[in-house]
């Protein structure tokens, strides 16, 4: 069966975009690295929907600056506030998505990620803006990653069984496109998940590859 050219060319977009980011790292230039991985992945995402903005900034809510936003999915015709070094504020009403950016996470930015995300729901004009936090790596193991979006692994089958959190997280979707290197077989931290939309408490994880695939289809269906 001949493969799905649009398949072939999500794949090799994720291993280009992967290849830059591990170039950035190899530079040695840690303390920039978070903002060269929001750099490769905003420049990925305008290529790909020009009829979007995607911006870095605050979103201004009753006159409240929220914690700074990696990456603002933002209406193309937005109120433009833009202050210095390409940081915006934005209105809640011109904001659909926000994504956090790590180069490597670890747990504490993962917990991290969920505290700041407490200030978009705090807010009844806030609370449509959907909030997503990418990877580039994990530090964390693929048994805790299953875990934290409530699955426990079945020996008995041999695979992840979803039970549920024990109250909803503050995360609609997370992705990582964990690699050792850019032509890497092992796809085992290679993970998408998406917040049931009934069962609040609970995620699907869509293994299917490469993951940006279904990532950047939910961002075009805004």
């Amino acid at each position: 069966m001949e493969k799905d050219i649009t398949r072939v060319y999500d794949e090799y977009e994720e291993q280009i975009m992967f290849c830059k980011f591990l170039v950035a790292e190899k530079l040695n230039h840690y303390p920039e690295m978070g903002r060269s991985g929001e750099n490769i992945l905003i420049k990925s995402l305008k290529k790909r929907f020009t009829e979007l903005e995607f911006v870095t900034g605050f979103v201004v809510v009753n006159a409240l600056q929220s914690p700074q936003c990696d990456i603002l999915v933002c209406r193309k015709n937005m109120h433009r506030r833009k202050l210095e070094g390409d940081i915006y504020l934005i209105m809640p009403e011109d904001c659909f998505m926000i994504i956090e950016v790590k180069s490597n996470i670890t747990k504490e930015e993962f917990d991290s990620t969920i505290r700041k995300n407490k200030f978009f729901q705090k807010y009844d004009e806030t609370r449509h803006i959907k909030l997503a936090l990418f990877a580039f790596k994990s530090r964390i193991g693929r048994k805790e990653l299953y875990r934290r979006f409530g699955y426990k692994y079945d020996r008995y089958l041999k695979s992840y069984v979803n039970i549920g959190l024990d109250e909803e997280q503050l995360l609609d979707y997370f992705v990582c496109i964990h690699r050792r290197q850019v032509f890497d077989n092992d796809t085992t931290k290679q993970l998408f998940f998406i917040k049931d939309g009934e069962i609040r408490r609970k995620y699907e994880c869509i293994n299917e590859i490469p993951v940006m695939r279904n990532f950047w289809n939910l961002i075009g269906a805004i």
